[in-house]
């Protein structure tokens, strides 16, 4: 696997993720883990929160911090988001040949 190959296969993952803020936790569902965590609780808070609130159409930057071998950290700023802006940093993790969100952290700004 080429480092180039990595950075698009993660951004393809973050891109799901984002999808979801605009198309519903169905779209973002396939970028996490199943075990995944946000803010030290389970991601199905997440899930339930987007679909409650309904589409948004955000505007999000992607900025991918690092990534070792099999893990990687993202940074993911998100404005106008439900009428907030967000920071999220994400860890992802390659797992059975595919890139997966394991953890989100997050803080509005």
């Amino acid at each position: 696997m080429t480092v180039v190959k990595d950075y698009e296969e993660i951004l393809a993952v973050i891109g799901q993720y984002a999808d979801g803020h605009k198309f519903g936790s169905g779209h973002m569902k396939p970028a996490f883990h199943k075990n995944a965590i946000i803010n030290a609780e389970p991601i199905q808070g997440l899930f339930d929160a987007i679909d409650e609130a309904g589409k948004t159409e955000p505007v999000i930057r992607v900025d991918i911090l690092d990534v070792a071998g099999s893990i990687a950290c993202a940074r993911v700023t998100i404005e106008e988001c439900y009428g907030k802006n967000y920071i999220d940093f994400l860890q992802l993790m390659k797992t059975d040949n595919r890139w997966e969100i394991v953890s989100k952290v997050y803080q509005e700004f």
